[in-house]
Formats: structure tokens, C-alpha cells, sequence
């Protein structure tokens, strides 16, 4: 990935409340976030998404979370699509499938999440993108959520918790 000049970082809440461009000065980058988000809102701004995003060397896509908040767990169709449009309008980019993260939600399992980024990695290289597994750096050696990189809420990240990701994303650019 080194010499890519354009990043895009596509998602939630998670995505929109970080400063990806101060992380990534070297970089120009695009923080396409929206608080609230689920998957089939961001795939109803894809075509305004698409518009935006200009010449793109390298795309992280992270979404799913305030589905699954909501015990909505039929996204992968919706997902697939969103992967599907990216592929086919960013030919020359790379295209990042990142997990969804762990939660400290007492009704959500961290199994559901697990199975639901197994099939987000399938996703990913079914349209021959990159799948980034970034919840394992979340979890704890007891498979549990790093309560550190959480805020109270048990869904947003402290500033610990966007550190770990930014480095997960640093080490793939590197790559």
C-alpha cells in the first residue's frame, strides 16, 4: 500500500468520530461517516458516496454496529451490495472490508459479531477486496471486549480504543 496519496474511511459513528486526516497527515483523506448510520442507510447514500470520493487509492469500509445494537442481524445482503458498488466504481482502488468491533452490551453475544465478520471476510473476497480483522485487537485473551478502548456506552471508542484501530490501519498502509 505505500505510495497510496487518497484514503476514504466510510461508515458510523465510529468512522465519523475520529480525525483520520490528523492520524494520517501524509495522506489526503476523506471521513465519510455518519452517526446512527446502519448498513442499509449507508447503502442508500452509496451513489452520494461514489460522487464524493475522488480518485481513491485505498477505501475502509466499517459498518454494522447500530444494526446489530438493534438486534438487526440480517445486513450481509445490504453489505454485499454496498462492496459490490465500491468494487465495481473503484477498480483501482482497494477496497477494506474492516470487522465491526467488539461492544460491552450486555444482550448483544460477541459470537453473533464473530459470525457476522466471518461473512463479512467471505464478502470481502467474493468482490476481491481486502477483509482488515480489526476486532481481535479488541478483544482481551478472555475474548472479551478491552473495556479501555470502550467508552461507557459499551459501543464508542475512548481515545485508547481509536488508537489501537488507527494502528491496525497503519500497519495494513504500511503493507
Amino acid at each position: 500500500m505505500k505510495g497510496s496519496k487518497r484514503i476514504a474511511f466510510i461508515g458510523d459513528s465510529l468512522t465519523e468520530y475520529f480525525d483520520w486526516q490528523n492520524r494520517f497527515p501524509e495522506y489526503e483523506v476523506m471521513n465519510l461517516g455518519i452517526a446512527g448510520e446502519t448498513v442499509e442507510g449507508l447503502l442508500g447514500r452509496i451513489d452520494r458516496i461514489i460522487s464524493s470520493i475522488k480518485n481513491p487509492d485505498c477505501i475502509f469500509l466499517m459498518t454494522g454496529i447500530n444494526n446489530i445494537a438493534m438486534e438487526d442481524f440480517d445486513i450481509l445482503e445490504s453489505y454485499k451490495k454496498i462492496v459490490s458498488e465500491l468494487s465495481s466504481k473503484f477498480k483501482d482502488a482497494v477496497i477494506v472490508v474492516q470487522s465491526i468491533l467488539p461492544v460491552n452490551l450486555h444482550w448483544i453475544d460477541s459470537g453473533v459479531i464473530k459470525a457476522i465478520n466471518r461473512k463479512l471476510k467471505d464478502i470481502a473476497h467474493e468482490f476481491n477486496a481486502e477483509y482488515l480483522d480489526v476486532f481481535s485487537f479488541f478483544v482481551n485473551a478472555h475474548g472479551r471486549s478491552e473495556d479501555s478502548y470502550l467508552l461507557d456506552d459499551g459501543v464508542h471508542l475512548s481515545d485508547a480504543g481509536y488508537d489501537a484501530w488507527a494502528k491496525v490501519v497503519e500497519g495494513f498502509l504500511k503493507d
